[in-house]
């Protein structure tokens, strides 16, 4: 058995560097893209970029898939070999069915799956990971099962999830958006902004005029809205943003606020299949 005998586990989508994940002993269950080629497993077997070029080249729309019930039962037994609990953190279920098929995994696995606890992060990409990197330091901290899942859950209103697309190119090929408002924002060279809001991802915000300027004005009205805002740790998301980009995201963000860590991770590819790319997003918490 694990000295600690809790393993918090999350979907892939989470948008956390290997690296990140191997320090706090979390592991991934993985999405699937499913193109005219194939299904293909999320992270491993597919990429942002490799999506960016299919859709580029003439493919039809992508279609993203939770795991199936079935791969969860494995996920989960295999864990509970080494662990008492598991505590799996899913994607918002109002734009996903990772946590619906996640729960009928537990009922599948009869008594067994009274160890798994799954919660519903009303959250994508690394609005996901604050609350599973919270998990995981309660985890270190000695905390049990109950604490855990009781300060997940308090702390999903805090997290703030929200991207800023390039254009709407993307999110018209997989019907997030209309004929219409696609022509607009096209039109008008609008940049929309797109958050979690009840579990849903819904347009916040539209930055008109050329990318930099419009990113600038979207930094500033994250960190500089009058919210109160963590400081301990910041998120920067993106799909298919060149290294200058990143470079002037980072800069202007440091002009405004200092977090004690800035990680700049990559969206997979069910995240940037409906963005596009230049998307990027700053991933916080709010203070109580």
């Amino acid at each position: 058995m694990a000295e600690n005998k809790i393993c918090i586990t999350t979907d892939c989508v989470c948008d956390l560097p290997d690296e990140i994940l191997r320090k706090n002993n979390v592991d991934l269950i993985y999405f699937y893209i499913r193109t005219d080629s194939g299904r293909f497993k999320d992270v491993d077997e597919i990429t942002a970029q490799n999506v960016f070029d299919y859709l580029r080249n003439g493919g039809s729309k992508t279609i993203t898939e939770a795991p199936p019930s079935d791969e969860f039962v494995s996920f989960f037994t295999e864990k509970l070999r080494n662990y008492e609990h598991v505590i799996h953190i899913a994607i918002s279920s109002k734009i996903s069915k990772s946590v619906s098929n996640a729960e009928e995994a537990v009922k599948k696995m009869g008594d067994e799956g009274k160890n798994v606890h799954i919660i519903d992060s009303g959250h994508l990409s690394t609005g996901i990971a604050h609350l599973v990197l919270r998990a995981a330091e309660m985890v270190r901290e000695g905390n049990n099962t109950e604490q855990i899942v009781a300060e997940v859950m308090n702390m999903r209103d805090r997290v703030s999830t929200s991207f800023m697309a390039d254009n709407t190119d993307f999110l018209y090929l997989n019907g997030q958006v209309s004929k219409g408002i696609h022509k607009i924002c096209t039109m008008f060279k609008i940049h929309p902004v797109l958050s979690m809001q009840d579990g849903y991802l819904k347009l916040k915000a539209c930055h008109v005029g050329n990318y930099k300027k419009s990113a600038v004005r979207y930094i500033r009205a994250e960190l500089k809205s009058g919210k109160k805002i963590k400081s301990n740790m910041l998120f920067i998301t993106h799909a298919g943003c060149s290294t200058n980009d990143i470079k002037m995201v980072k800069r202007y963000v440091a002009s405004l606020m200092k977090f004690d860590e800035v990680f700049v991770t990559k969206a997979s590819a069910t995240i940037s299949s409906n963005s596009g790319p230049r998307t990027f997003g700053l991933l916080y918490i709010k203070e109580k």
